[in-house]
């Protein structure tokens, strides 16, 4: 009978902890892809209905043979899962593909900040994210926080491994909160210093309030300087 080789997973890298690759915007590691002509959809907003609307096609060509995409090796551990949104959530900007996948809006979470910053303010979905009274946000929950809600969920789908992404339940996804620092990071990235308006961002974020009274944001991490708000 032949032996069935020993699996071994794929090697870690280093990486940056995760605000410092929202900062940065990137993980400090690329891929080279080699580039095409292809047929990309074509957006225009809807003065009318207020959305962003598809009409049609457009065929996109490279200026480079070459583009070289942020590369997200594998961590050794997954210490942190990451959701980009708005603070206030809207109907118009619920993933459809979310829906389709019969997952529940809000659940997705990932292990890569800079994954779930992209979710945070969208060109795509019209002003998703950039208006002030609803900026977007990112949400966090360790690994250690999700086994000690409910240990028995979190073994079996093999939280703290990296196997990227997951979509919480409610119980534990109501426990998520706004991570005050990230949130500003990724703003001030985006939009940059004169349009992210962040002081009002701020008071926007701290008056958030969960339904129990409880306040729905964090600086970074629960502990040390939190502990002192």
């Amino acid at each position: 009978m032949a032996r069935v080789p020993k699996y071994k997973a794929p090697k870690s890298k280093p990486r940056f902890p995760g605000l410092i690759e929202l900062a940065l915007g990137r993980t400090g590691y690329t891929r080279k892809i080699r580039t095409s002509p292809v047929q990309m959809p074509k957006w225009v907003y809807n003065n009318k209905t207020k959305q962003m609307e598809q009409k049609g096609t457009y065929t996109f060509i490279p200026d480079k043979k070459y583009y070289y995409y942020p590369d997200f090796p594998m961590r050794g551990k997954v210490n942190k899962y990451w959701r980009g949104e708005t603070l206030h959530p809207e109907e118009e900007f619920i993933s459809k593909a979310g829906l389709e996948a019969n997952q529940e809006p809000g659940s997705w979470h990932s292990p890569e900040p800079l994954e779930a910053s992209n979710y945070v303010v969208r060109g795509s979905k019209g002003d998703m994210g950039a208006q002030v009274t609803n900026p977007g946000v990112i949400r966090s929950i360790t690994a250690d926080e999700i086994y000690k809600i409910d240990p028995v969920w979190a073994k079996e789908n093999f939280i703290g491994e990296p196997m990227g992404n997951v979509n919480l339940p409610p119980h534990i996804r109501q426990q998520a909160k706004i991570e005050m620092i990230a949130s500003l990071i990724v703003r001030l990235r985006k939009m940059g210093l004169t349009k992210s308006e962040i002081f009002t961002t701020v008071k926007q974020i701290m008056s958030k309030r969960k339904s129990s009274g409880e306040k729905d944001w964090k600086w970074f991490n629960r502990g040390g300087i939190v502990s002192l708000i």
